[in-house]
């Protein structure tokens, strides 16, 4: 996918879907409120939050399953916000799949095609194409209820892609796989989609699925589109405090910004952060655990932010080791609720709960988040 700097796609003029000023209301409740977002043609792109945060009454507007209460909605130029959803280019991919259970696969698969009229040779030339897209050659004639749920999502894929459209929505399309199965089809997704060249929008709660899959994510709180950006983007530089806790583990430690490159941690450190807030502002900053290291007590690099304290708890995760460190008790102050994260490769010695560190990290993997 090749982007142009505003998110449309280079070569093509018009985004595949566009959102301007888009709300919706269900009554005294906003479930959206005022999102603009531009999807590129051929743009894997997850749409990611908690539940209750708006995304999936968001694609229910982009497939013209709810209409909105303000706003235009374009998909590919055209206006489609009042068209009826067998009027738009797109087709949805849903959580339970919604296969027929009387049917085939076959059936399932060519269901669409019949109601526009495709039908004999057509359409089982088009079926099988499909049903080769997801790597279902000789599943043809089973029922629902003989198939995995892997292979019931692969029928539901199949019978969305063999239309055509030129958006294909995915509302939660892996969350009733168990992880293994899920990790699976999280990369033939990727791939498939890629193969197509369709512009994919994914609805998910999961962080790291939304990571791991799409070109950009944009993450949704209470009906705000907060942030958009690459995985890593929003990772790396989260622009609020909620889009730092909600992607992934962070540490979140307070303080006040003493100068336009300096804040004092109310943990005692002074930490160099770039900051437009001025002098006494209260300050947030986000540092991921994997930035953290661990050190012997007052042996941390110089130059480096560093925290003392005691290492409350170790988990071991095979790959890894995540240490939870109280600061400020080494010092003796253990009521303090400062606790710092670090997760640390197993190649590493590993260090044992009680012991006293202290904790580090490099400047410029500290980021100043708004609340």
């Amino acid at each position: 996918m090749n982007t142009t700097a505003d998110g449309t796609s280079a070569g093509t003029g018009a985004p595949a879907v566009e959102l301007r000023d888009i709300s919706k209301r269900f009554g005294d409740v906003v479930a959206v409120d005022s999102v603009d977002l531009q999807i590129a043609d051929g743009e894997f792109f997850a749409l990611l939050g908690p539940s209750g945060c708006g995304k999936t009454t968001t694609l229910r507007m982009i497939a013209g399953l709810d209409i909105p209460s303000e706003g235009n909605l374009l998909i590919h130029g055209e206006e489609v916000a009042s068209s009826p959803p067998d009027r738009r280019p797109v087709n949805t991919v849903f959580q339970a799949y919604a296969l027929f259970p009387h049917m085939t696969v076959a059936q399932n698969i060519a269901f669409g095609l019949n109601m526009r009229g495709i039908r004999g040779s057509e359409a089982d030339r088009q079926v099988g194409e499909a049903t080769a897209l997801v790597q279902l050659e000789g599943m043809e004639h089973r029922r629902p209820s003989q198939l995995s749920g892997g292979q019931q999502q692969r029928v539901a894929l199949a019978r969305a892609l063999v239309n055509h459209p030129k958006v294909l929505l995915l509302d939660e399309p892996l969350g009733a796989l168990d992880l293994k199965l899920r990790q699976e089809m999280q990369v033939e997704l990727k791939i498939l989609q890629r193969e197509v060249g369709i512009t994919f929008v994914f609805v998910t709660h999961d962080q790291e699925e939304a990571l791991a899959m799409s070109d950009r994510v944009g993450v949704m709180s209470q009906g705000r589109l907060l942030q958009v950006g690459t995985p890593a983007e929003v990772y790396e530089h989260p622009a609020s405090r909620f889009v730092a806790d909600f992607i992934g583990r962070t540490n979140l430690l307070e303080g006040v910004v003493e100068s336009p490159s300096t804040v004092r941690l109310h943990a005692g450190a002074v930490v160099a952060a770039q900051s437009n807030l001025a002098a006494g502002t209260p300050a947030t900053l986000s540092v991921r655990p994997e930035q953290v290291r661990l050190h012997r007590l007052g042996e941390a690099p110089a130059g480096a932010p560093c925290l003392d304290g005691v290492i409350l708890d170790v988990t071991y995760l095979g790959h890894a080791f995540v240490y939870t460190v109280s600061i400020g008790a080494a010092a003796g102050t253990s009521n303090d609720a400062t606790t710092v994260t670090a997760r640390v490769e197993t190649g590493e010695a590993a260090q044992a709960a009680g012991e006293p560190v202290s904790v580090s990290w490099a400047p410029a993997t500290t980021t100043v988040v708004a609340d």
